[in-house]
């Protein structure tokens, strides 16, 4: 058991500025660069930044080229690169440039910081996070280096959300870019790649293309299904005959696991919106990621909104109403084993949460709904935020590593909608790799829907038959829409509605 140096654990620390600009968005990048403006302790500095800022503000592209110049022949790095980043992000070529050229360069430095613990065995579970930190950020920046590069040469994305400019998403653009590459190329291709060199790896390729190109016609229309219906998650996996009968995993190592399609969107949406009327906006853009007939994949969600907001319900809502399995995860008391499995070399070993739901449901694109992310702790175990990192890049994801099987797995398919009462507490990294869409409170106009809603939740868990309990009467609703007031939580609502149900039993005894 081995311990980093303190030189290679402050290496592993340190961070060049890109790394916390690139979770930025123009806005904030244009706050950032006035804030570093107003505490330039000299005026012609500060005359400069001015110059470019609004140059670039009013699309005057040829106005910024000599300030910029002048500015960055004395800036210090994080003025540099915020100026920088600003300017890419309102399309500024140049700048785009730097920019793709420094994340390519970071990219290349995290691999080589990760590859100073390589062959160890580290027992410091800080270490451990040190070295995986370097990776995680390894692959954050390739995906930034090549959207960056593609944003500036004019390049956009035909892909499964139709065509998108690089401007808003170039990071998730950039990642997409890679992961094609990686999935257009035959396993067996990158095996030889990478044991014989890239020359042998790369013929095989072109091979490999040639074979694909022949169920594409002249046009370049591919004749094969736009997505697979079927995908291997364990290729491969080390596990005795014992072994593999007691884990219950045995039987999907080598298997190919059909995706769940999305059939029936228009009433699933319909009735995600009757049930949650209040979160018609987060609904709306969860379902856009899909198409009818495809394989259900939605982009990792987080959903963030006051507690009593039913972020928790309609996660599941969603889920069931796609038909897909999943299980819940609550990150406040979940350490990172609790995602990744323990290895078999332990007493009490299991298998991460991703294997055990391919295991139970036999489909490869299970969800899981991971509630009150910020609350997730630190102690000697790990945190969850760390294997999350890497579950939730595309690229990463599709080799990820089983603790319980050291086996790599495909969990590109998994379907994560995640919960919050705020985004404070975070890690930005984590942040940047989640789709975070707001649900508020529910409303006095939504109490009529909700309250009908509940009442038939609270007769299913009295064992009592719906059709045998007349609806809410408008007597009922107007009682119960003065009490919840204009705004107000959903598990209030609960306790009003049961009051009600509670009344008519009590007065149906009397009687």
């Amino acid at each position: 058991m081995t311990t980093l140096t303190e030189e290679e654990a402050a290496r592993l620390r340190e961070r060049h500025p890109i790394h916390e600009l690139m979770s930025c968005g123009p806005a904030a990048l244009e706050e950032r660069a006035r804030t570093l403006r107003d505490e330039q302790a000299h005026g012609r500095t500060r005359l400069l930044i001015d110059s470019v800022i609004n140059a670039a503000a009013a699309d005057l592209a040829h106005l910024v080229d000599m300030p910029l110049a002048e500015l960055l022949e004395s800036a210090d790095e994080t003025l540099k690169w915020t100026m920088l980043a600003y300017l890419a992000s309102i399309r500024y070529r140049p700048a785009q440039l730097e920019l793709s050229a420094r994340c390519a360069a970071e990219a290349y430095l995290m691999v080589v910081l990760h590859d100073t613990a390589r062959g160890r065995t580290l027992e410091k579970p800080g270490d451990i996070r040190l070295v995986n930190r370097a990776v995680n950020d390894a692959e954050w920046m390739v995906g930034h280096a090549v959207g960056w590069g593609a944003l500036a040469n004019g390049v956009i994305s035909e892909n499964r959300l139709g065509t998108l400019g690089l401007t808003e998403h170039p990071k998730e653009l950039g990642l997409e870019v890679v992961a094609a590459l990686w999935s257009a190329v035959d396993s067996h291709a990158r095996e030889i790649g990478y044991q014989e060199g890239y020359a042998a790896g790369y013929g095989l390729t072109r091979l490999h293309g040639a074979e694909a190109r022949k169920g594409t016609d002249r046009t370049g229309t591919s004749e094969r299904p736009q997505a697979a219906s079927k995908v291997v998650v364990v290729p491969h996996a080390q596990l005795s005959r014992e072994m593999r009968k007691e884990s219950g995993v045995g039987d999907i190592i080598g298997a190919a696991l059909p995706l769940v399609p999305a059939r029936g969107l228009a009433e699933a949406r319909k009735d995600l919106l009757a049930g949650h009327p209040h979160a018609a906006a987060a609904i709306e853009q969860m379902l856009g990621d899909l198409a009818e007939g495809h394989p259900v994949r939605i982009r990792p969600v987080l959903l963030v909104g006051p507690p009593g907001a039913g972020k928790s319900r309609l996660c599941r809502d969603a889920l069931d109403a796609l038909g897909i399995p999943f299980a819940p995860v609550d990150a406040g008391t979940t350490m990172d084993h609790g995602l990744t499995g323990a290895p078999r070399r332990w007493r009490d070993a299991y298998p991460s949460t991703p294997l055990r739901l391919f295991a139970q449901h036999d489909v490869a694109n299970p969800g899981i709904v991971l509630d009150e992310l910020e609350k997730a702790g630190h102690s000697s175990a790990g945190s969850i935020h760390d294997p999350l990192l890497s579950l939730l890049e595309p690229l990463s994801s599709r080799s990820w590593r089983d603790h319980f099987l050291d086996a790599e797995i495909d969990a590109s398919h998994l379907v994560w909608l995640c919960t919050a009462n705020s985004t404070s507490g975070i890690p930005a990294p984590l942040l940047n790799r989640l789709r975070v869409l707001r649900v508020p409170l529910p409303s006095a106009a939504h109490v009529p829907a909700l309250a009908d809603r509940i009442r038939l939740d609270i007769l299913g868990e009295r064992s009592l038959d719906p059709g045998m309990e007349p609806p809410l009467d408008a007597e009922e609703l107007e009682t119960l829409t003065a009490a919840f007031g204009q705004e107000g939580s959903l598990r209030n609502l609960r306790r009003y509605v049961e009051a009600v149900l509670d009344a008519r039993a009590s007065l149906a005894r009397r009687n």
